[in-house]
C-alpha cells in the first residue's frame, strides 16, 4: 500500500521557484546597473597609449600649459562675446508715399533697382569687415508706421528677390 508523504512537495518547490524567479530578475537587470562597460576602459587605454609620452622636463611642462591656458582664455573670450561684437544691423526703410526703399547715409539715399541694392550690400559688407574683424550683416526692412497703402505685395516680393542673398528681415 502507498503512503503519501508526510509534507508536501509543494512546501519545498514554492519558495525554490521564488527564488530561481528572483536570481533570474536580478541576472536581467545586471547590465543596467553595471557602472562601466570593459569596453570603454579598453578604449580610453588605447587611446591613450597612442599619443606621445609626456616631456620630464617641469619648464616644458610648464610651457605647454601656460600655452593651454591662453588658449582656454581665448576661447572664452570668443564664446563670451557679445552678438554686437559679430553682427552689424543695418535698417532699411520704405516709403510711407510711394513704397520706395531707402536708408540713410547720411543723407537719404533711394533703391530702386536691383543694381543698386546690389551695390548697397556690397558697400555695407565692406564697411562691416573693415577694421581686421569680419562681421556678419543683417539688413533690417521698415514697414511705415500708421496703415499705409505701401508696399504692395509686388513691390515686397521684388524687394525679397533683392536680398534672397543675404541674411534680411521685416520690421511690421
Amino acid at each position: 500500500m502507498i503512503i503519501s508523504p508526510r509534507r508536501s512537495v509543494t512546501r519545498f518547490f514554492i519558495p525554490l521557484i521564488d527564488v530561481l524567479i528572483l536570481l533570474f530578475a536580478i541576472f536581467l537587470l545586471m547590465p543596467f546597473v553595471s557602472t562601466s562597460a570593459p569596453s570603454e576602459n579598453v578604449n580610453s587605454d588605447v587611446i591613450l597609449e597612442q599619443k606621445e609620452p609626456l616631456p620630464t622636463e617641469v619648464k616644458i611642462l610648464q610651457e605647454l600649459l601656460q600655452e593651454e591656458r591662453l588658449r582656454v582664455a581665448r576661447l572664452e573670450r570668443e564664446r563670451q562675446a557679445k552678438l554686437g561684437d559679430k553682427l552689424v544691423v543695418r535698417v532699411l526703410e520704405i516709403d510711407s508715399s510711394n513704397g520706395v526703399l531707402f536708408y540713410f547715409d547720411p543723407e537719404r539715399s533711394e533703391i530702386r533697382t536691383e543694381a543698386d541694392a546690389a551695390r548697397f550690400i556690397a558697400r555695407q559688407k565692406t564697411l562691416a569687415s573693415q577694421g581686421g574683424v569680419v562681421k556678419d550683416v543683417f539688413f533690417l526692412i521698415r514697414y511705415p508706421r500708421g496703415n499705409p497703402r505701401f508696399p504692395t505685395s509686388a513691390q515686397e516680393e521684388q524687394m525679397t528677390q533683392w536680398f534672397k542673398d543675404v541674411p534680411f528681415g521685416y520690421d511690421r
